[in-house]
């Protein structure tokens, strides 16, 4: 029924008892809940986004009894929300800005509801909710993994927050206002607070001695370098993926349209993965195909053409972490067409930098101790790269022989999306990193 922008009523719902998911998407004139007047024990999903519904009556969890997910994003004119939702996973409460109350057993809290215990996901993004305007009771959810408020009004977060054993994701992102960070869960695995230009210290220390889970990061402008330092080193260590988005600033490294790499004799035993910077107008949003091709040697380099530049293994060109982020053992090797210009730089918002195991790409035929030869990387969408190798902080075995649980990097803040994902051509033996954000 999504769609439907000239509907107004929806017909009482008698009879659906097997009815597993409604949904009402965009059906602006739409004022009222349909009537539901029995038992609706199998509906697990209720649509409501960008409907004019002003109140929730207490017959939706009277009668759905075992609804999970219930979306009432985008709508603006929502008043009030009334009942008991006792078994409810997901509530997306985005931009519900008309929001004043919450009925339930008897008790009222102004601005936002009391929350179902057994709530996973809570979106409550666009709210303008300002300083005392999230509950305290919210630290008491001790089943949510990912909490949304990015683009709120408030200065400062309940401490609570550091309660929440479950947590996987704090989204903070645009909170123009937010000035510091709370104590964070050790949970932590995915933290985004780019856009929080008012932010200035973090009460907790974001390193791993605490943050043990965290592989995924959008920092503010004032970005802790022990932050990134730490992610690096102990992602390396437990070869897991890392992917951080941080505020660009003026390079210190060379940055190409096609990056090659001479890889050592000992590429193996001696490193862990790559460490891949990228840099466009746009590398903040969507989906980056990076692609990784074996290549000729280096003996020839006049078959690169005449803007073919080589940098042998070992010549450190770029000393990445050292300048910006303070000293980390990675080796940066690389060749390409041209070099990035002051200009170009101060046309990028943002920088993003990731962590790729060598163990993640087990799968591939070619890429074993035995492979010697030349290997290029290239992002599809014409961004500049930074390839470096990083050393290995302790032996890492056989690719094959301990294969890594990648389940340890939560990763399920979007439903079919995941941060990377890697896939092999047979035809042309080329490796294709997608990288989102």
């Amino acid at each position: 029924m999504s769609g439907c922008s000239r509907l107004k009523r929806f017909p009482p719902i008698i009879h659906m008892k097997k009815l597993e998911t409604l949904k009402l998407r965009f059906c602006q004139q739409l004022q009222q809940v349909p009537d539901i007047q029995s038992n609706m024990d199998s509906l697990v999903t209720l649509d409501l986004h960008d409907t004019g519904i002003e109140i929730i009556p207490p017959s939706v969890g009277l009668f759905c009894t075992n609804l999970v997910s219930f979306d009432l994003s985008y709508c603006r004119k929502l008043k009030r929300i009334e009942g008991n939702f006792h078994l409810l996973k997901s509530l997306n409460l985005t931009s519900c800005t008309g929001l004043q109350s919450f009925h339930q057993d008897g008790s009222v809290s102004l601005k936002l509801p009391q929350f179902p215990r057994f709530l996973r996901k809570l979106d409550l993004s666009w709210c303008k909710l300002g300083d005392g305007d999230i509950p305290s009771d919210i630290c008491e959810l001790l089943n949510l993994q990912l909490l949304d408020l990015r683009r709120n009004l408030f200065s400062r977060l309940p401490s609570g927050i550091s309660q929440l054993p479950g947590l996987k994701l704090l989204n903070l992102s645009h909170c123009w206002n937010l000035v510091e960070l709370p104590d964070l869960p050790s949970s932590i695995a995915i933290l985004k607070a780019d856009g929080c230009d008012s932010l200035e210290i973090a009460r907790g220390d974001l390193s791993y001695c605490k943050c043990k889970w965290l592989w995924k990061v959008s920092l503010w402008r004032r970005a802790n370098k022990r932050v990134l330092l730490s992610m690096l080193e102990e992602n390396a260590v437990k070869d897991r993926f890392m992917s951080v988005l941080r505020p660009n600033v003026q390079p210190s490294s060379i940055y190409t349209k096609l990056v090659t790499l001479q890889l050592p004799h000992n590429w193996y035993s001696g490193f862990s993965g790559f460490l891949l910077s990228l840099r466009g107008r746009d590398c903040h949003y969507g989906r980056h195909r990076i692609v990784i091709k074996q290549e000729m040697s280096t003996d020839h380099p006049e078959e690169f053409g005449e803007d073919w530049e080589q940098c042998k293994f070992g010549e450190d060109h770029s000393e990445k972490f050292n300048n910006d982020l303070g000293p980390y053992d990675s080796e940066s090797v690389g060749m390409g067409y041209s070099h990035e210009s002051d200009e170009d730089w101060e046309q990028c918002k943002y920088e993003r930098v990731g962590y790729v195991p060598f163990s993640s790409l087990r799968h591939i035929p070619w890429f074993n101790p035995t492979y010697t030869q030349n290997i290029s990387f290239q992002d599809e969408d014409d961004d500049r790269l930074n390839v470096e190798l990083v050393r290995s902080k302790s032996k890492i075995g056989d690719l094959n022989e301990h294969p890594i649980d990648y389940s340890e990097c939560w990763d399920e803040e979007y439903k079919d999306n995941k941060t990377f994902e890697i896939t092999y051509d047979s035809k042309s033996s080329g490796i294709q990193i997608l990288w989102a954000w």
